[in-house]
C-alpha cells in the first residue's frame, strides 16, 4: 500500500528507430514521456500524418455521433426498428497488433462513413427546405382568403394595385375609410387582416393615405396562383420532405454494426496523434531523437533490456528523480484497496512524496456506508448483485472498480444492517436466531445511534491527525507534529473513554457498571494532557510572547472547527435513520391496503413492498455514496492530505472507446 518509486528515463537513438521504441514504449505500458526543453521542429511528414489522422478521428467522431442522433429519431419513427448502441468502452482488451491491422484496411469503412455523410447532409438540406417551407406558408396564412392570382398584383396604365396586411384591430376602421375610394378584398386574420385594393390612378394617394394611417405593410410575394394555392404547393412538398426524411433515417440501421469497428478506429488515432505530441515535443536533429519520461523503478531493467534486445542505436539511461521534480504519481495496492483508489482519484492523485491514503479510504469507506444504509437485507442484495456483475462480466483493467466497492459496501450494510436488526425494515422477534445477533435497533434507541455516529467521526478524524502527525515528523517538524497533530490524538483517545459514561447518561445504555466511572476519570485527564499538548503546539516555535499567547489560543480557537467536522458524523445518524422509517412506511403502507381489500391485496401489496424498497435503496445509495466520498474529502482529507500530484499516465493509457492490451 505505497506510491511506487520513480525513476527518469532519458534516451537517445538514431532517428530511424522512432517507431519502435514507441511501440515498446506503448506495449509496456509502464513509459509517460514528457516535453523536452529544448526547442524543437515539426517535419512536413509529422504534418502530413498528423492532418491524416486528424481527419480520421473527426470522421469517426462523425460516424458514432450521427448513428446516436439516428438512433433517437428511430426511436420516435419505430422502437421495435430502434437499433442499440453502444458507445461505451469495450469490455475487452484490444493488442496494438489489431488496432493496427483494423486501420490498415479501413476503405470499407471509409466508404460507409461517406455514405453516412451524405445521409447526413441531404437530412439537413431537406429540414431547412422543410424550414423554410414552413415559414413560407406562416407568411401565406394571412392571404389565403383572398382569391387573387399573386402574380397579377402589379399596377396598370390606368390603376393602381394594392396588396399587403394591416393589424386586424384596425379592420374596420379601414373598411370606413377606403368605401368609394377603389375595389377592395379582405382576408381577416387573428393578428393581421390581408387587403387587397385596386383604384384609378387618380385616386392613389388617397389610397395610400389609408394605407398608412392604418399601418399597412406591403406584400412582397410575386408568384403564380392564389396563396391558398401556394400553401397547398408547400404543405405537399412538406408532406413529401417527411416521408423522404423517414426513408434515409431508417436507412442508417444497417450502419450500427459498424460502430465496434469505428471505436477502434478513433483511438488508433488518438494514439497515433499521441506518438506525433511525443515525437513534436521531444528534442531531435535529423538523424537523432532523445526522449525523457518517468518509469516505475521496477520495471526500468525490463524495459532496458528490451530496447536493448530491439533497438540496435540507442543508449539509455535511468536516475532517481531530483529534489525539485515532481514524478507523476502511481499506487500499488491489493485488488480490494485499489478499487477504492477511484473515491481517491476523484479528489485528487497524491503527491509523489505523499502517502498514500487508500488503504484508510477503504477501511473508512467501508465501515461507514454500511452505518448509513444499516439494512442487512439491502446489504445482501448489493454484495450478491456486484459480485455476480463482476464474476458474469469480467471487466477489463480497473472498468469494475466501482462495482467492486459496492460489493464490499454491501458486505458493511449486511453486517450493520445485521447488528442494527434491518431485514427490510421488518420487526424481528428478540428470541429469534437474528434478533439475537441484533445490537441495538437505531429507531429505538436514536441516542446510541447518534454517539456511534461521532464515535465513527472520532476515529477517522483522530486518524488523520495521526496520519498529519507522522508526516511532520518524517519532514523534519517533529514537535509540531507531535504536539499539534498527536496532541489531538491523545484527546480523541480521552473521548473515547468518556463516551460510555455519555451514553449512560443520556440512557442510551444502561449504567452501573464500575469501570464505566474508571474510564471516565482516566479519560477526563488523558483528554486534559491532549488538551495541554494542544496549546503547547499553537505556542511551540515562537520567540515573541505575544505570538505565543496568539498561537496558543489560536489551537484553543481552532477547536470549534474539530467539534464542527465532528457533527458532520451526525449525516451518518440521519441516513441511517433514514433507511429504517422509508423501508417501515412501505411495509406499513403494503399492509394496509391488505387489512383494508382482504387476501387480494397482497397482489397490490406485493407491488408496494417491491416498488418501495428498491426505491428506498436506490435513494439511499445515492445518498450514502456522496456523503461517504464527502465526509472522506473534507472531514478526513482536510487532516493530512492534498491531493496535488498528478496520476501516472503512460503512453497508450488513455484510450476513450477501447482497452489496450499493454
Amino acid at each position: 500500500m505505497s506510491i511506487v518509486k520513480m525513476q527518469k528515463m532519458s534516451l537517445v537513438a538514431h532517428a530511424s528507430e522512432r517507431t519502435r521504441l514507441l511501440r515498446i514504449f506503448i506495449k509496456s505500458g509502464c513509459v509517460e514521456l514528457i516535453k523536452s526543453e529544448e526547442d524543437v521542429t515539426v517535419t512536413p511528414a509529422d504534418r502530413e500524418r498528423r492532418e491524416r489522422n486528424e481527419a480520421r478521428k473527426y470522421r469517426a467522431a462523425f460516424c458514432m455521433s450521427f448513428l446516436k442522433e439516428m438512433s433517437k429519431e428511430i426511436l420516435l419513427i419505430d422502437k421495435k426498428l430502434a437499433p442499440k448502441i453502444n458507445l461505451k468502452k469495450e469490455n475487452r482488451l484490444i493488442t496494438l497488433e489489431e488496432y493496427e491491422e483494423v486501420c490498415n484496411n479501413t476503405e470499407e469503412l471509409m466508404d460507409k462513413i461517406d455514405e453516412m455523410e451524405n445521409i447526413n447532409n441531404r437530412i439537413t438540406d431537406l429540414r431547412s427546405e422543410k424550414t423554410r417551407l414552413t415559414a413560407f406558408n406562416e407568411q401565406l396564412a394571412p392571404y389565403k382568403g383572398l382569391d387573387i392570382d399573386m402574380s397579377t398584383i402589379k399596377d396598370t396604365e390606368s390603376a393602381c394595385v394594392f396588396c399587403g396586411v394591416i393589424p386586424s384591430e384596425n379592420k374596420d376602421k379601414f373598411v370606413v375609410q377606403i368605401e368609394g375610394k377603389g375595389i377592395y378584398e379582405i382576408s381577416e386574420g387573428e393578428k393581421v387582416t390581408a387587403v387587397a385594393v385596386i383604384c384609378h390612378k387618380n385616386d392613389k394617394e388617397e389610397v395610400n393615405k389609408v394605407l398608412s394611417e392604418n399601418e399597412f405593410v406591403k406584400s412582397s410575394f410575386d408568384f403564380d396562383g392564389t396563396a391558398s394555392d401556394k400553401t397547398e404547393e408547400n404543405t405537399a412538398r412538406i408532406n413529401k420532405i417527411d416521408e423522404t426524411v423517414k426513408e434515409l433515417i431508417l436507412s442508417t440501421v444497417d450502419y450500427v454494426r459498424y460502430i465496434p469497428t469505428v471505436k477502434i478506429v478513433y483511438d488508433y488515432c488518438a494514439l497515433e496523434l499521441a506518438k506525433l505530441d511525443i515525437t513534436e515535443n521531444s528534442a531531435r536533429t535529423k538523424k537523432a531523437i532523445a526522449f525523457e519520461g518517468w518509469v516505475p523503478a521496477e520495471k526500468t531493467e525490463g524495459l532496458k533490456k528490451e530496447i536493448e534486445e530491439k533497438c540496435k542505436r540507442v543508449e539509455i539511461a535511468f536516475r532517481d528523480p531530483l529534489e525539485e521534480e515532481i514524478p507523476p504519481t502511481a499506487t500499488k495496492n491489493s485488488k480490494v484497496v485499489g478499487a477504492f483508489a477511484g473515491i481517491t482519484e476523484m479528489f485528487g492523485s497524491p503527491n509523489y512524496r505523499e502517502r498514500d491514503p487508500n488503504l484508510f479510504v477503504a477501511l473508512f469507506y467501508f465501515l461507514i456506508f454500511g452505518i448509513m444504509i444499516g439494512d442487512a437485507g439491502y446489504g445482501l442484495i448489493m454484495a450478491i448483485a456486484c459480485f455476480l456483475f463482476v464474476k458474469l462480466k469480467k471487466p477489463v483493467k480497473n472498468s469494475g472498480r466501482m462495482m467492486i466497492v459496492f460489493a464490499f459496501c454491501g458486505i458493511s450494510t449486511f453486517i450493520w444492517g445485521t447488528l442494527f436488526g434491518g431485514w427490510f425494515a421488518i420487526d424481528i422477534p428478540e428470541d429469534s436466531f437474528l434478533g439475537k445477533l441484533t445490537w441495538f435497533n437505531p429507531l429505538d434507541e436514536p441516542l446510541k445511534m447518534f454517539m456511534l455516529s461521532l464515535g465513527v467521526g472520532v476515529l477517522q478524524i483522530g486518524t488523520g491527525f495521526a496520519l498529519s502527525g507522522i508526516a511532520k515528523i518524517k519532514s523534519g517538524n517533529a514537535m509540531k507534529g507531535i504536539l499539534s497533530d498527536f496532541g489531538w490524538v491523545v484527546i480523541f483517545l480521552g473521548l473515547l473513554m468518556l463516551f460510555p459514561n455519555v451514553m449512560v447518561y443520556l440512557n442510551a445504555i444502561e449504567g452501573g457498571q464500575e469501570w464505566f466511572g474508571v474510564a471516565g476519570t482516566v479519560g477526563t485527564y488523558i483528554a486534559l494532557i491532549g488538551g495541554a499538548m494542544v496549546v503547547i503546539g499553537g505556542a511551540w516555535g515562537k520567540k515573541n510572547p505575544v505570538k505565543m499567547v496568539g498561537g496558543a489560543l489560536g489551537s484553543v480557537y481552532g477547536a470549534i472547527n474539530i467539534v464542527s467536522d465532528l457533527l458532520s458524523y451526525s449525516r451518518l445518524f440521519g441516513l441511517g435513520l433514514t433507511t429504517g422509517v422509508i423501508g417501515l412506511v412501505m411495509n406499513e403502507l403494503g399492509m394496509i391496503i391488505v387489512d383494508m381489500i382482504g387476501p387480494a391485496g397482497w397482489i397490490i401489496a406485493v407491488v408496494i413492498f417491491v416498488g418501495g424498497h428498491v426505491f428506498n435503496l436506490a435513494i439511499n445509495l445515492l445518498g450514502a455514496y456522496v456523503h461517504d466520498s464527502r465526509l472522506q474529502y473534507i472531514e478526513f482529507f482536510g487532516r493530512f492530505y492534498e491531493g496535488s500530484g498528478h496520476a501516472f499516465r503512460p503512453l497508450g493509457s488513455e484510450m476513450k472507446y477501447t482497452y489496450l492490451d499493454n
